[in-house]
């Protein structure tokens, strides 16, 4: 059945299981709508008066999901494809509007975590319960954050303390013998504020490989325990001074990859890896001349380190960390607001004998001025990088914003980008593929939306055209990295949300052209049309919501000569609350057992289910 039609029967079911909603105005306060964003213009600013294609999760709405990873909610959101190499924890790539996963920024806090490892991000090890909520920025944002943004920014802001004292506490279960538990307190006062939490999260897994032999068709598991705390002083009323360290351990199984028609399968070995991920950052916020100039000095590291266990009991390790040194200066104008900034990046990778170099450093200025003048909004930024491997880097961004009518608003951007190449494509040994000699990665982007807003309801229409030169990819013939070719990633997002009589609303369809420039074939693994879609309503103590996810045909290659099927998925939610500090949540994902793949010959997990308590006393 054609992935459209797919998607029109999903709907129609979950239309026939609810009750339909009213469209009358819901009376409800629209300024808890708007909400504050900062990753668009590293700055504090309402989401109305953003620039940019932006998504806001906040921790409500995680909350509702009843997602059980980063992953699986990134997963649901519009402009963002996720593939997995099998179960929790296994390698996941991000492609955010086309775009190589390796060219999304990844930040925690503002810290990036970008790593070396090929096999996807450490994002995938962090736990959801440690989230009060994710910024994605589609589009290049090289000029606000440097290398790696091309096609957009995904960043993690942790829970912090607040005045008074807040427990919090949450336990489940589900299929694979899935355990989570989580606890945490925070509080605070005038002066002082704290956040103490600890996670735990445990699968049986799934076999990763679809045509797995001997050991490679057992269960894959997945351990992850971990803990976060932060603590801030605020001497005086416009300053604060901070602190905050998590860190996450594990083992991840996973299958050795030897698969039809890769090799003969031979499954005797029992492929692992140990992970410890550790992110922590000292910062001084602090406010001037009436709060006219806010000035934020940030120092932070993020640190993945895996040991991986392979054919024989080979071991293998894998080590990233980055740290980085920010001073940031917001000015108000008389017309607007100024951002001065300085950065500087240090990257380390190891093992050191696998490396011609082992470390690179980035030193950055960025300035930017952002204004409204009646009914006319524009941004503009400029940075220069300068990469002690590969030289200098200047990019600049525009934008500019028209409010048409009182509910009606139209942009138009322009920006560069570029890619920096990872330590490990300049000068690891491991096969010869370290090339010392390859060029970062540069793109041009164009887009242009148009917005309606009513009180609770939005929409918006959003086209864009990213052309990417000198990808990186490894030579067909050396297998060593290099500059082969050139993409264009096009196409376009539509998108609603809204509330009517206490239902949330919400859909979005994506089209995606991401193409091979040279060879006019598609990239490998981005489906050309994907749509979500989901409604919840709370009545009393019951709060339920259904879920549909149609993804159309892959490719699994950048040849396009294997094909990966398009799916639908259809999910549920419930809670209920059984006291005023106790809640029970449950989800059902894939509730008609859609066997699909993201990756060629890796499974996913089929139907399963989750059902848990939540304590939060008020």
């Amino acid at each position: 059945m054609p992935i459209h039609k797919k998607l029109l029967a999903s709907l129609c079911l979950a239309a026939i299981a609810a009750p339909i909603p009213s469209f009358a105005q819901n009376a409800i306060d629209v300024a808890e709508l708007d909400t504050v964003v900062v990753t668009a213009t590293r700055q504090e600013t309402r989401a109305s008066d953003v620039l940019a294609d932006v998504t806001v999760i906040d921790r409500e709405e995680i909350g509702r999901s009843g997602q059980e990873t980063i992953v699986d909610l990134l997963a649901r959101q519009p402009g963002i494809q996720v593939n997995t190499s099998g179960g929790a924890g296994t390698a996941s790539s991000f492609y955010i509007r086309g775009a190589n996963s390796d060219q999304t920024k990844v930040l925690v806090d503002g810290i990036p975590i970008n790593s070396v490892d090929l096999s996807g991000s450490p994002l995938r090890f962090m736990p959801l319960g440690d989230v009060e909520r994710i910024e994605i920025l589609r589009g290049p944002a090289a000029t606000l954050y440097g290398a790696d943004a091309i096609g957009g920014v995904i960043h993690i802001i942790t829970r912090r303390g607040k005045p008074g004292l807040r427990a919090e506490a949450s336990a489940g279960y589900g299929s694979h013998a899935t355990r989570k538990a989580t606890a945490g307190l925070s509080g605070g006062d005038e002066h002082w504020r704290f956040h103490v939490a600890a996670n735990h999260y445990a699968t049986d897994g799934i076999s990763a490989q679809r045509h797995a032999t001997n050991k490679d068709a057992d269960d894959d598991a997945y351990r992850n325990t971990g803990g976060a705390v932060s603590l801030s002083f605020l001497p005086a009323e416009k300053h604060e001074f901070g602190l905050s360290y998590r860190e996450n351990r594990g083992m991840v199984h996973y299958d050795s990859g030897n698969v039809p028609p890769y090799g003969t399968p031979n499954g005797v070995d029992d492929y692992r890896s140990r992970f410890d991920t550790r992110q922590w950052q000292l910062f001084s916020k602090n406010r001037f001349f009436s709060d006219r100039w806010t000035s934020t000095l940030q120092y932070g590291e993020a640190v993945d380190d895996e040991k991986s266990y392979g054919a024989g009991g080979d071991r293998s390790k894998l080590f990233t960390r980055n740290r980085q040194l920010t001073w940031q200066n917001d000015i108000e104008l008389p017309l607007g607001k100024l951002i001065l900034a300085g950065e500087r990046l240090r990257q380390n990778a190891g093992p050191k004998a696998d490396y011609q170099t082992s470390h690179m450093t980035n030193d950055a200025f960025m300035a930017g001025w952002m204004a409204r003048l009646g009914d006319h909004d524009w941004q503009v930024n400029a940075r220069s990088d300068h990469h002690s491997e590969f030289g200098r880097e200047n990019t600049y961004s525009l934008a500019y914003g028209y409010r048409i009518a009182p509910e009606w608003r139209a942009r138009i951007g322009y920006g560069t980008a570029f890619k920096a190449p990872s330590l490990y494509q300049l000068y690891t040994k491991s096969w010869g593929y370290g090339n010392p000699d390859i060029k970062p990665e540069k793109a041009r982007n164009r887009e242009a939306a148009l917005i309606w807003e009513r009180g609770p309801h939005t929409a918006s229409l959003t086209v864009y055209r990213n052309k990417v030169k000198d990808l990186i990819s490894s030579n067909p013939i050396t297998w060593q990295a290099d500059n082969i070719s050139r993409a264009k990633l096009s196409g376009a997002t539509l998108a609603y949300s809204g509330i009517f009589d206490g239902w949330r609303l919400g859909a979005a369809y994506d089209r995606l052209d991401a193409r091979n420039d040279d060879t006019g074939r598609r990239l490998g693994r981005r489906a050309r049309d994907s749509a979500i879609f989901n409604l919840a309503r709370e009545w009393g103590k019951f709060n339920v919501g259904t879920e549909i996810v149609a993804v159309g045909k892959r490719y699994d290659n950048h040849t396009e000569s294997e094909t990966l099927g398009g799916y639908v998925l259809a999910n549920l939610t419930a809670s209920y609350a059984l006291t005023p500090e106790l809640r029970i949540e449950s989800r059902l994902n894939n509730l008609f057992n859609k066997k699909y793949e993201t990756v060629r010959y890796y499974n996913t997990g089929g139907f399963n289910a989750f059902i848990g308590l939540h304590y939060s006393p008020q």
